[in-house]
């Protein structure tokens, strides 16, 4: 006589682990695994959302990713909270996502063991069955594996590089020169300390950036008067907290930055009104009376786009990693960048004005990008410049770009990388 009970899928019961049941579960599709049952009665598709193909593009309901459920959908939440309430309330473990999305009720599976062998993890060509993707998305697949590996390595670099050298690639090393605002000097010490982060202080450390994530949503929600350079140290702070969390591999820590995901996005998009685009007007600045003005001003300028763009970035690797698909590609068609060195690692007045008149400005827009990048050449580059790079033409087509001089400077050798699949 059959068991009145389902069993798990062949390969989680092979592995130990909670199994969701459907078919393929969830732990088979993020692992790119082929899902079987002993028996097809066993099994139960993954539900079919309703996502209309014209879905409006413009829109600013929060990414997939990151998306919020309605509240008569949670559990134990009150519909008149907003989404703050939501946030500080909200059970560890608990995954807030689309109604347009299957519901992962395991939430926590593997994902430990994804991000300490990130080199190894496969993100699938397919995710479910069809339609169960929110249209217009791009899946992840063979051609994005080493795009996204690569470019997750890097980032989860950047905390640890901000806490030794006080900036990265989108927090500029002037940016605060006369002011560091308490988000920002918070941030600092919560990087520093989780590169002192050991086995025997892991759960104390954790615990610390966890707290310093939810001060920063709290009194950032609770300021309603930020002046702009509060704004992007506030979303800068978030995105160095969002970095570690999701990527560190803890799973209380991922539970917490999935539900500040919506949070950042909100911000991001509020930041935007600040964004002014990239041009070659800055060569106009060099005779100026008001030059230093014109290079603090772009500073701030620069840090706000190159914000946006890791902002959204941390969204879409996040989204490629767990769901196999990421729809935040559509705010990128609008943003822009310098992408030259000299400008962005100008140490002073005079050498910034010196990289206006010496260099190649290299304004880029991703909408643009082959012609815009079409002059450039491997000495011109900084690191988010080939970062995106590589999202759009690949790793390997950087590498051939960049030539064996440049790999090692920006991470791309095969000893960096582990050892990549094919791009």
């Amino acid at each position: 006589m059959p068991s009145p009970y389902r069993r798990s899928c062949r390969d989680c019961v092979k592995a130990k682990r909670r199994c969701d049941l459907n078919f393929p579960c969830y732990r088979c599709r993020v692992r790119s695994l082929q899902c079987t049952y002993e028996s097809p009665l066993n099994t139960r598709p993954i539900a079919v959302p309703d996502v209309a193909d014209d879905e409006d593009s413009t829109s600013t309901v929060s990414p997939p990713s990151v998306s919020w459920t309605n509240a008569a959908e949670m559990p134990d939440v009150n519909p008149a909270v907003g989404p703050l309430d939501v946030y500080n309330n909200a059970p560890v473990g608990l995954t807030l996502t689309g109604s347009t999305l299957p519901f992962f009720p395991d939430y926590d599976l593997d994902w430990p063991d994804i991000m300490e062998n990130i080199d190894r993890f496969a993100a699938p060509d397919q995710v479910g069955v069809d339609n169960s993707v929110p249209s217009r998305s791009v899946l992840a697949g063979e051609i994005y594996q080493e795009r996204i590996i690569s470019a997750v390595k890097q980032f989860k670099s950047w905390p640890g590089m901000y806490a030794s050298r006080g900036h990265i690639p989108f927090i500029h090393a002037r940016l605060y020169k006369n002011h560091l605002p308490l988000a920002m000097q918070e941030a600092l010490g919560m990087c520093s300390l989780y590169t002192q982060r050991n086995s025997h202080n892991e759960h104390l450390v954790n615990r610390c950036i966890s707290q310093a994530a939810r001060r920063l949503i709290t009194e950032h929600c609770e300021s309603d008067n930020m002046s702009p350079i509060e704004q992007l140290a506030s979303a800068q702070a978030l995105c160095l907290y969002q970095i570690i969390q999701l990527f560190d591999g803890d799973i209380a820590l991922r539970s917490q930055a999935e539900v500040a995901g919506p949070v950042l996005d909100r911000w991001l998009r509020k930041l935007k009104c600040h964004a002014k685009p990239v041009s070659d007007a800055l060569t106009n600045l060099i005779h100026t009376a008001h030059a230093h003005d014109a290079w603090q001003t772009w500073v701030f300028d620069e840090c706000v786009r190159r914000t946006l763009i890791v902002g959204f970035s941390i969204e879409g690797l996040y989204s490629f990693l767990k769901n196999g698909w990421d729809a935040s590609h559509h705010d990128f068609a609008e943003l822009g960048f310098y992408a030259q060195r000299a400008l962005w690692t100008a140490p002073s007045e005079y050498f910034w004005l010196a990289a206006l008149t010496d260099h190649l400005l290299l304004p880029v827009w991703f909408r643009t990008w082959e012609s815009d990048i079409a002059q450039a050449q491997p000495a011109d580059m900084e690191e988010l410049g080939v970062i995106m790079m590589g999202f759009i033409k690949g790793m390997d087509y950087c590498r051939h770009w960049l030539g064996k001089e440049e790999l090692h400077k920006f991470g791309l050798t095969l000893h960096e990388l582990g050892s990549p699949p094919n791009n």
